[in-house]
């Protein structure tokens, strides 16, 4: 009789540890994803990965929540997730900034141990943009104004180490262009200055820059990207007036290392999918970007690539954090 008592209660427990095995897992599927955008609300960051997010939760079935945590370039929200469990609950929002910030400044985190890739979303090329006050009418008339007028022409960025100090390093590279720069903390400060007249230049995203060019309150030179886009049919690339520069911004979703790869592959499949839906594609259009559907191997590749180029950027220019 005490054998078949004890046997009941082993029988009990291994069910126990079953059914709490079971919860756990029904829990982690259902645990809401939070995906950590590391710069402010209203910037191509934050609204790509909202666009995203919003299709995904329907995707998955599983809320997909945006939280933004600005700082250092991008570097703060990317050290939280690298800290982060590898459950697949908290992904990061990575953009050119995050293979940029490797070569210029100590990190907490390795950009590429710390983390594993999981989906690229898209691209979108910058645009150089004047004051109107400035009297040049293209971007070889802006090289030629910056060298009869030097330490008089300046270019507003996003701050030191952000996407728009490297593209008009690697501008200034190319062409020895005579450009004083004003860092500030973020694109947006830098581009109401630059529509004020403060500054006479910003580059960026065309998410951000779209409805002041619509507007007429600045002028758009070119495109730093590899064709004209439609949303400015009449505006040339960089390459077209002479300039052999190109100057792209991307998007993509990185875990943190150890996150389970049949997660991974799920959600890259997953957001292939989105990104080849024709209301996101608009969505991406209208943004002045294209998505990028790739594999997770395709966008290890991409990612390596890029910090090569920015590293040497970098490197020619001198650009170091503060």
């Amino acid at each position: 009789m005490n054998q078949l008592k004890q046997l009941f209660v082993c029988l009990g427990l291994i069910a126990s540890y079953c059914l709490a095995g079971v919860s756990s897992a029904l829990a982690q599927e259902t645990k809401p994803i939070k995906l950590i955008v590391p710069f402010a609300a209203g910037g191509s960051n934050d609204i790509v990965g909202r666009a995203i997010a919003q299709q995904l939760s329907v995707k998955l079935k599983r809320s997909v929540i945006v939280d933004n945590k600005p700082g250092a370039g991008g570097s703060v929200g990317a050290e939280m997730v690298a800290r982060s469990e590898p459950d697949g609950s908290t992904l990061l929002l990575a953009s050119a900034s995050f293979v940029m910030n490797s070569a210029i400044m100590k990190l907490g985190y390795d950009p590429v141990k710390s983390f594993t890739p999981a989906a690229m979303l898209g691209v979108g090329p910058s645009i150089i943009v004047i004051n109107n006050q400035l009297p040049v009418q293209n971007v070889k008339e802006l090289i030629a104004y910056s060298k009869k007028n030097p330490n008089s022409t300046n270019f507003g960025t996003a701050g030191v180490g952000s996407f728009q100090h490297f593209a008009v390093e690697l501008l200034m590279l190319k062409t020895n262009a005579d450009i004083s720069l004003v860092h500030y903390k973020g694109g947006g400060p830098a581009l109401l200055d630059t529509v004020a007249g403060h500054v006479q230049i910003s580059m960026g995203s065309l998410i951000q820059m779209q409805n002041f060019i619509k507007t007429g309150q600045i002028k758009a030179l070119a495109i730093a990207g590899n064709q004209r886009v439609s949303l400015f049919p009449n505006v040339p690339t960089l390459k077209e007036s002479g300039v052999d520069v190109e100057a792209m911004n991307w998007w993509g979703i990185l875990a943190p290392s150890g996150t389970p790869a049949d997660f991974l592959e799920k959600l890259n499949s997953e957001i292939n999918q989105i990104l080849n839906e024709q209301e996101i594609k608009n969505r991406f259009t209208s943004e002045g970007a294209d998505p990028l559907p790739m594999s997770r191997k395709e966008f290890e590749k991409y990612i390596s690539e890029e910090t090569i180029k920015w590293a040497k950027v970098a490197k020619s220019a001198k650009i170091k954090a503060e």
